[in-house]
């Protein structure tokens, strides 16, 4: 009997055509189980396609969204727009929005909304950014956007945005990291179980591998890979595609 794989794909950023070819490398199957680690808009050429697409496929399989710091921000600017509190008007990055938010479907808004900021399983925790020994709430552990919030877990909303870490173990913004900072997943421990993350693209054609964690973001939108991960058993493999072109300018980081 053939064991139902794991799959789990990389920052997608409306980066439909190399989804969709990606898929076809993989030959995506109802047994399986695809874990979207985040970040499935912006930047890209058809943000509304890849999540139409991702939508579809939880029909006929097992699909999980773990929350990026995109769908964060979108459903923010949802939340705000709901409630006419008029503060989205002052959220920088968000020019796609409207013309996203109109386009999609109820059931695919749901889709989003639907989405983790950490799953865990078999020894394995998922999340968009990273971990800290800092986090301020129970850990390892499964929380989801509808269940669980911020406020009341702090910090929870950090699990999509954690890049660097201050001595103390406390989160540093991008680009206001210095000499003394380190990158979370060159020293964490694996106190969590091996963690499987996006956010940080780097510019490899197979994911990177840390000791205890595995980036899964290797830059499609910004003319590198879209990569997945694929656990069977005990074994584990990674697929990648070239980006077809470069959609958006790389930003400055020191990894």
């Amino acid at each position: 009997m053939q064991m139902a794989r794991k799959i789990i794909v990389g920052d997608i950023h409306g980066c439909l055509e190399e989804f969709e070819e990606l898929l076809t490398l993989i030959k995506l199957e109802s047994t399986d189980h695809l874990v979207l680690i985040g970040d499935l808009i912006d930047r890209g050429p058809d943000a509304q396609g890849v999540v139409k697409k991702c939508a579809q496929l939880s029909q006929c399989c097992a699909v999980t969204l773990i929350l990026g710091n995109h769908e964060e921000k979108l459903l923010r600017y949802l939340k705000h727009l709901r409630r006419k509190t008029g503060i989205e008007q002052q959220m920088k990055g968000t020019e796609e929005f409207p013309q996203l938010i109109q386009a999609l479907t109820e059931e695919e808004h749901a889709f989003l909304e639907n989405a983790y900021y950490s799953y865990q399983f078999e020894g394995l925790t998922l999340v968009h950014g990273g971990v800290s020994k800092r986090l301020k709430f129970p850990f390892p552990a499964t929380y989801k956007v509808d269940t669980h919030a911020p406020k009341d877990y702090p910090g929870l909303d950090l699990l999509t945005k954690i890049r660097y870490l201050n001595p103390d173990g406390n989160f540093v913004s991008l680009n206001e990291e210095g000499p003394e900072d380190a990158y979370w997943a060159e020293v964490y421990d694996g106190s969590y179980g091996h963690v499987y993350f996006g956010h940080q693209p780097f510019m490899q054609e197979h994911p990177k591998c840390f000791e205890n964690a595995t980036g899964l973001d290797t830059g499609c939108v910004y003319g590198g890979w879209l990569s997945a991960a694929i656990l069977e058993g005990n074994t584990r493999s990674f697929v990648s595609v070239k980006a077809k072109k470069t959609y958006a300018k790389h930003f400055s980081s020191n990894i």
